[in-house]
């Protein structure tokens, strides 16, 4: 299965509804339905590409390499941190279960599995439960090496853990603390995690603002509002518009060049690209603007560094390359 629809509807979609959890969630945190060894672990990740406005995107979406009892391919899970729990794809499921069943339990009637043991990379992870979404092709094509998506990894993966995104190594490191020498190198700040939702405090063009921080958004460095696009945009360049999915509505996005920069943690980072959305609405982007956020941001802009983020503790810091 491809995932390409499912990444471009949420990408764009969650600008509007991100700050929804705001408004209709309680303070009291989600518990983690995985359950994980205390020891560190590494896992190297991949990057799915895709087509986005007529262009390559390499990093359209961050992939993790999973494998499930009893069956020999290679499958992935995308790491999604715009998602409170992990899951996997109802339909694809059922077609890897149908034909390597015996190590993966049947559904139950709340459309859950329970009981799962399953590898990221080389390290099992096990699932007392996990959802299903009804999403997913149930053709698979066994004998090849084309990459095969079947499931999101949410916040539940690092929910009272340390979790380090080497960009540049692609790879990801969970751990109960920061290691010696990645918290000799970095500056730490302070984060809101609320309702499983990462906030971290940036500074844009000189105004502090929170922003939304989405793995499952990767195609793009920030996606703000048009006032903030217009203030950091390239002089005398015009945006480029192209019309996107969100939700069975058409919206459309406008992307500007911007020679600007923000400030995470004490460390600055270049924008490149800003991108704002039309046909929201406008109430929802005004009460988002009034709580201070100033929109969100997901992998691209990292891709030259190394992010921590440390849950337990509501700290994260960025290290250089």
């Amino acid at each position: 299965m491809h995932p390409s629809t499912l990444i471009k509807t949420k990408l764009f979609a969650s600008i509007i509804i991100l700050f929804c959890f705001y408004f209709n969630n309680a303070s009291a945190q989600s518990t983690s339905s995985l359950q994980q060894p205390a020891a560190a672990y590494k896992i190297k990740f991949t990057w799915l590409g895709d087509t986005v406005n007529a262009k390559w995107e390499p990093y359209s979406a961050l992939l993790i390499p999973v494998r499930l009892p009893g069956c020999p391919k290679q499958f992935y899970m995308q790491f999604d941190l715009g998602a409170p729990h992990s899951l996997f794809y109802k339909n694809t499921l059922r077609a890897i279960r149908a034909k390597y069943g015996q190590g993966i339990p049947a559904t139950d009637t709340s459309a859950k599995l329970h009981d799962l043991t399953f590898l990221l990379g080389k390290q099992k992870i096990f699932a007392k439960e996990i959802g299903l979404k009804d999403f997913g092709d149930t053709a698979i094509s066994w004998d090849s090496k084309d990459i095969t998506v079947i499931g999101t990894l949410g916040v539940d993966l690092i929910a009272n853990k340390t979790v380090i995104i080497n960009y540049p190594g692609k790879q990801l490191e969970v751990c109960d603390s920061i290691p010696p020498g990645i918290n000799a190198r970095v500056k730490l700040s302070s984060f809101m995690f609320i309702q499983n939702s990462i906030l971290l405090p940036a500074l844009i063009r000189g105004k502090q603002s929170l922003l939304y921080f989405d793995t499952g958004s990767s195609a793009f460095e920030l996606l703000t509002s048009k006032e903030i696009c217009t203030a950091l945009a390239m002089p005398n360049t015009s945006p480029v518009s192209y019309p996107v999915k969100s939700w069975g509505k058409t919206l459309t996005a406008n992307t500007v060049a911007t020679p600007d920069s923000l400030v995470l943690a004490s460390h600055k980072l270049p924008i490149k690209f800003a991108t704002y959305i039309e046909g929201a609405s406008d109430t929802q982007i005004q009460q988002m603007m009034k709580m201070g956020i100033g929109g969100m941001t997901g992998n691209k802009l990292f891709l030259n560094a190394i992010l921590v983020l440390d849950t337990r503790n509501k700290k994260f810091g960025v290290v250089s390359k």
